[in-house]
């Protein structure tokens, strides 16, 4: 028995509203999917459902698919977090996950230069969470790599970071890869740096194709961890990703140059063995 337009509008309201929780207000979600807030109300209400432009901007800013016109939304994220605790060819490897002692679960600020712009850093939001016992992570970040230096938090489409943590010795390692992307990134992370609270400094590699062109990516990445106080939280997802260097937090600039500084540091070639 298929499924008629009238069950549509009734499973993609209800997951809208889900979604639409309060965190953000309706008027800035309109805004930033490009409709009206009335519009948008309807979407909610399960009066309307809306074209397949509008469908994907909705999409991309929740970080969904379109799925949630069909499935209810706790069924989607049941079948998602069954593919990430699969590990897939990784598992083979017979890595272990990090303790949560060691890497927390909840929200972290990931710093790092930009891959592209000089002089340039960025900032997301990562959030950490066990699912069965392996340690899975998701960042969101824009499609683009243009700098909004306006302070607007989301440039449309964002991509879904999704990785595990794995263990290592004196801390941890997470792969991720961005749905829909082949790219890949690794980050080793230290368990902390000097006397700095909740501070994890690392190193990332990956790469990117950027105006057709591949750029790789290699430096130092720091991992703040925020818990989950939502006032920060909130505060973070709406700043913008974009920073200077004058904008940057005194502390995390300082870690991030101290860690290119140890990544040039070459040690002398012995005289005998």
């Amino acid at each position: 028995m298929g499924i008629d337009s009238e069950d549509i509008r009734s499973i993609f309201g209800r997951n809208l509203r889900k979604l639409v929780n309060g965190d953000i207000p309706v008027t800035e979600i309109a805004r930033n999917v490009g409709i009206n807030r009335t519009q948008l109300n309807r979407y909610i209400y399960g009066e309307a459902f809306p074209r397949p432009d509008v469908l994907h901007r909705i999409c991309s800013y929740f970080g969904v698919d379109a799925r949630i016109l069909t499935q209810c939304l706790e069924d989607i994220e049941a079948e998602q977090r069954q593919s990430v605790s699969g590990g897939g060819p990784i598992r083979t490897l017979d890595f272990e996950p990090v303790s949560e002692n060691v890497f927390p679960d909840g929200f972290y600020i990931e710093w790092k230069q930009s891959w592209i712009y000089a002089n340039m850093f960025t900032k997301h939001l990562l959030q950490t969470s066990t699912n069965d016992g392996t340690r899975v992570t998701r960042i969101r970040a824009p499609a683009g790599f243009r700098p909004d230096l306006k302070g607007a938090r989301y440039q449309l489409p964002l991509i879904d970071y999704h990785g595990i943590a794995v263990n290592q010795s004196d801390g941890f390692a997470i792969f991720d890869q961005g749905r829909g992307t082949h790219g890949v990134a690794m980050t080793a992370f230290r368990k902390g740096f000097m006397n700095v609270e909740n501070v994890f400094p690392g190193y990332k590699l990956s790469a990117v194709v950027f105006n057709r062109q591949r750029h790789h990516f290699k430096g130092p990445t720091i991992l703040q961890y925020i818990g989950r106080n939502r006032a920060e939280i909130l505060k973070v997802a709406r700043n913008s990703v974009w920073l200077t260097a004058d904008e940057m937090p005194k502390d995390i600039l300082s870690i991030i140059e101290l860690l290119e500084e140890e990544d040039r540091g070459l040690l002398p070639v012995p005289t005998s063995f």
